[in-house]
């Protein structure tokens, strides 16, 4: 399983448009030429470096078996962790569960049920 942070607006469109295309807040498909996951491990702290005080975030559970563009595991930036990243739209029945996140008091999202 990997996952991605999708802002609500951009979820709601995906699902109404068949194919997810959102690489990571403001920056689409076209822009960065993949879509940004993460393991589950790595949630909290993306979640936590660029998604802090917002209210409008749906955690994405994607069955990899089931993504039909391919999924390459990455580091960026320089840094020594893999990312999975999708080099395409992510089809909608990839996603095999969503969960909106609560904010903690501090800002933080809520990754951990």
């Amino acid at each position: 399983m990997i996952y991605h942070l999708a802002l609500e607006a951009d979820w709601m469109r995906a699902q109404a448009e068949g194919a997810y295309r959102v690489s990571t807040i403001g920056r689409h498909l076209d822009d960065v030429g993949f879509i940004h996951c993460s393991f589950a491990h790595q949630l909290q702290p993306v979640a936590d470096a660029f998604y802090r005080g917002r209210t409008d975030v749906v955690l994405l559970s994607v069955e990899e078996s089931r993504v039909t563009a391919p999924i390459r595991e990455e580091n960026t930036e320089g840094r020594t962790d893999l990312f999975p990243h999708i080099y395409g739209p992510l089809n909608i029945d990839a996603v095999v569960a969503t969960r909106p996140l609560a904010s903690n008091p501090d800002g933080t999202l809520a990754i951990a049920e």
